[in-house]
């Protein structure tokens, strides 16, 4: 059974680390306070008699702090919820993290086709696609038949998000026929993946939308060598930047500013390029952290 020390000890714990800015600091505060009184206190060392409802209070206050999760264990099971896509956590190169193997699928990567992409930039000829970030990255990898393919899995992706409409709970995806006009020569089969990944029931709630969105941003990293200049996409998805650099982090990407030497590359002005973020991918890997939960026992 819990002495009182140890109950008002659990609960500031508590409050510490759940309440608000003024509950912390009356909590600082009361410490203080009794630190000095105990200081000048002959009786200091004599124990404190509880009565039964005390004692009671004590012994449901022991059992709810023994269900609050540690910080270490809150933050693994956050990290488990997140639908964030598969990462090698044990590598310490960043283009090692993300494979398509893993993010894609090896048996979707051999389906995804691009010949077709492959003999009109040999051919010079014109592609039109609804994505800034695919437009612009494609005939960098025209002899790279993995990114490629990395990029027009890309493309049926935001063409999926964007042709999915708002709605209460998240996002209605538009109805199967309307959906084959965003296919072009993408077999079936890959659709059916995307929608058996990312919705339910129809609906692409938040978190399948996030989930999307992260995987977007993985595949980025595959495309860019693990630093992305994020605005492309940005604008495909129609995100705020500070919503965009958000769902990089959350795959554990560093965010920086555009540098001096990209900015001029680019032909940006100094106040246009402010506007621009890269997210690069560091090693060893970490997503955000959380906050909350007791502290880890030592």
């Amino acid at each position: 059974m819990l002495l009182l020390q140890d109950f008002r000890d659990r609960r500031n714990d508590l409050g510490q680390t759940f309440g608000t800015k003024k509950s912390k600091k009356a909590i600082s505060s009361t410490a203080e306070n009794s630190i000095n009184q105990g200081k000048q206190s002959t009786n200091a060392d004599k124990p404190m008699k509880l009565n039964a409802a005390e004692l009671a209070i004590l012994d449901s206050m022991a059992d709810a702090v023994k269900n609050v999760p540690l910080r270490n264990e809150l933050t693994a099971m956050v990290t488990a919820s997140k639908p964030r896509p598969e990462a090698n956590h044990q590598t310490m190169d960043p283009q090692e993290v993300y494979k398509a193997k893993k993010v894609v699928g090896v048996d979707t990567m051999k389906l995804i086709p691009v010949r077709q992409w492959m003999e009109s930039m040999k051919a010079k000829k014109e592609i039109r696609t609804s994505s800034r970030y695919v437009a612009h990255r494609m005939q960098s990898h025209v002899q790279n038949t993995e990114k490629l393919k990395v990029l027009r899995y890309m493309l049926l992706l935001l063409d999926f998000y964007n042709s999915s409409r708002p709605s209460r709970g998240g996002r209605t995806i538009p109805k199967r026929e309307d959906l084959k006009n965003i296919l072009g020569d993408m077999p079936e089969a890959v659709l059916e993946g995307v929608k058996r990944k990312f919705t339910e029931g129809g609906l692409m709630n938040k978190a399948k939308s996030d989930s999307l969105i992260m995987y977007l941003c993985a595949l980025a990293c595959i495309v860019d060598n693990a630093i992305v200049n994020i605005w492309d996409l940005k604008e495909d998805l129609k995100l705020e930047t500070k919503e965009m650099t958000q769902y990089f982090t959350e795959v554990g990407a560093k965010i920086s500013a555009l540098s001096d030497v990209e900015r001029k590359r680019l032909g940006l002005e100094k106040a246009a390029a402010a506007q621009r973020k890269v997210a690069k991918i560091k090693c060893p890997l970490e997503y955000p952290k959380v906050s909350g939960g007791r502290k880890n026992r030592k």
